[in-house]
């Protein structure tokens, strides 16, 4: 099981959450490329010519082997995208816990957008209905200081400074 805490510090993590997303993107496109590759095709009833796969499970076969050749690396990247949203969100806690209960909605949103989405800061800037100087300058850096700063698996669990009084 994948857990933030096995990182040296949030920046850490996040980054290699971003790389996992990016990945994990790379691998569904190659995926879908390949799969448009063995669609079914039209019946002809024309004389075809030499050339092309002789064979019309070799696209397919392809793809399996792909598939299972990746496999065990997709899986590692969803589990840390997915521990990313429990620090981002809470575990277990229907997005009432982590960075979103501890500082913003805002704050979540931008977090997620910019590492599990990949997403350049325009689109941070979007998805979180922030400016993208807030998102760079106090979204992102704050949620990550926060993380840091009270720990990742106590952010994760939804604990917060209250609970130390």
């Amino acid at each position: 099981m994948v857990t933030a805490m096995a990182f040296r510090d949030a920046r850490e993590f996040f980054d290699a959450v971003r790389d996992a997303s990016r990945d994990a993107d790379r691998i569904r496109l190659t995926l879908e490329r390949m799969g448009v590759r063995e669609q079914v095709r039209a019946q002809g009833y024309e004389p075809r010519g030499g050339g092309g796969d002789r064979d019309a499970m070799a696209a397919t076969d392809r793809r399996m082997d792909y598939e299972a050749r990746i496999r065990r690396r997709q899986e590692e990247d969803y589990a840390l995208i997915d521990a990313a949203c429990d620090l981002i969100y809470g575990a277990g806690q229907d997005g009432r816990g982590g960075i979103c209960a501890l500082l913003s909605p805002a704050h979540a949103d931008a977090l997620w957008w910019r590492f599990c989405a990949h997403g350049t800061w325009a689109e941070v800037a979007a998805g979180s209905g922030m400016s993208e100087s807030w998102c760079r300058t106090d979204g992102v850096p704050t949620a990550i200081d926060c993380a840091d700063g009270l720990g990742m698996g106590r952010v994760t669990a939804g604990l917060g400074v209250a609970e130390d009084m």
